[in-house]
């Protein structure tokens, strides 16, 4: 199956094979996965792994019957970092290229690359070494950690990607209860046309939760740097919610999953608070 259908299910099955695993006494777990969506599965598993253990997952950019294919040593040292003493309590971690990855900050970077993922604004958390990881900096606690089992499936939370021209004319043509949360692929700060915030309205004035993630792969979205009609001071007195340093998808997936958990405003808010800067 390539990695781009794979589904909710399927992580689930995954989750509850790992804590099994963990319960019979192995000291981590590691999962091979295709890498165009690794991230996002990293990023669910994260939202409920709850053991000190680490679930490591890791895969390949080029064939095994490539020249300097790069899948072997990618798997020796996600082996490596499930029996590592450091990389305990660390969560889901995706290790790549002899670096360790927070599931929460890393993305895929480059389409050909064997260096194919990089982490924002921290860069990898570690390096595997020969006994332990070597730690490059302490993590901090982690956020929306909600535990328990992934449900089959998702609420419906499409991304909706908005640039110059763009005045989000396609939500007009959407029937009401469509999707159950949206979230906005934004501009600069988290920014939209001026246009496009009347519609966003609309959503937030029935209870549908707009988060406004930005396209910009640094620095994430704002809560206080621009004040002018679609800037993200307009867009947050418009009842809309801003990602933070979370990249279009990974918000996506976290609005996914706390609406399953039965989150409404201010929890929603407050959890992307954390990421925010």
């Amino acid at each position: 199956m390539g990695s781009p259908s794979i589904r909710t299910a399927h992580l689930a099955t995954v989750l509850r094979l790992a804590r099994e695993a963990v319960a019979d006494g192995f000291a981590g777990v590691v999962v091979t996965h295709g890498t165009d969506t690794l991230e996002e599965s990293a990023f669910l598993l994260n939202r409920c792994w709850d053991l000190e253990a680490p679930i490591v997952l890791t895969g390949a950019m080029r064939p095994s019957n490539a020249p300097g294919a790069d899948g072997p040593a990618n798997l020796h040292d996600a082996v490596r970092t499930a029996i590592a003493p450091s990389a305990r309590g660390l969560g889901a971690l995706v290790v790549f290229d002899g670096l360790v990855h927070l599931a929460d900050r890393v993305s895929k970077v480059s389409s050909r690359s064997v260096d194919a993922f990089a982490s924002e604004p921290s860069g990898p958390v570690a390096i595997v070494g020969e006994d332990d990881i070597r730690l490059v900096y302490r993590p901090t606690e982690r956020s929306a950690l909600i535990g328990g089992d992934l449900p089959e499936t998702l609420p419906r939370v499409p991304v909706l990607a908005l640039g110059q021209g763009d005045d989000a004319e396609l939500l007009d043509l959407l029937p009401a209860g469509a999707f159950d949360g949206l979230v906005i692929e934004g501009v600069g700060m988290g920014h939209v046309p001026e246009l496009a915030v009347a519609r966003l309205r609309r959503l937030t004035d029935a209870g549908v939760p707009v988060v406004i993630a930005t396209r910009v792969v640094s620095g994430g979205t704002s809560m206080n740097h621009y004040d002018y009609p679609g800037s993200e001071v307009d867009l947050i007195r418009n009842g809309c919610v801003m990602a933070g340093a979370l990249s279009p998808h990974a918000a996506r997936l976290l609005l996914q999953v706390l609406l399953a958990d039965g989150a409404e405003g201010e929890r929603i808010e407050a959890e992307f608070g954390a990421y925010g800067y």
